[in-house]
């Protein structure tokens, strides 16, 4: 009874682990835009809802990220010209700064820049 109990519950979690690696995510997050101006880098990424029927005010990340993929420097990027809301379907351009980013960092280390979901959080 154990052993069925066990083999049943690795079963569920990997079927579980896999749906939820093949779902699309409802919202899409767009390649980053980048201007450095000295050791700032100001990084911007279009978000979009893809989902068709609900509102999302998400909170979005960006890092800059060393070749190892750890972050050298991530933040929140705010939405540029809008308040946030994405309807089912809209988009939006959100924009952050990183600034502690050392010259060595800038020089040796980075990578590349990332924008991500902190949390998707539907809008009331």
């Amino acid at each position: 009874m154990f052993i069925a109990l066990v083999t049943l519950g690795l079963v569920v979690g990997f079927v579980l682990g896999v749906r939820q690696a093949v779902i699309d995510p409802v919202l899409d997050v767009g390649d980053p835009r980048v201007r450095v101006e000295g050791r700032m880098a100001t990084v911007q990424v279009t978000v979009r809802n893809t989902s068709g029927d609900t509102a999302y005010c998400p909170i979005v990340g960006i890092a800059a990220l060393d070749r190892e993929g750890l972050d050298l420097d991530s933040g929140i990027a705010l939405p540029d010209l809008s308040d946030g809301r994405l309807g089912p379907g809209e988009s939006a351009n959100y924009i952050g700064t990183l600034t502690q980013i050392s010259a060595q960092e800038f020089n040796e280390e980075l990578d590349e820049y990332v924008g991500f979901i902190e949390e998707e959080n539907e809008c009331p």
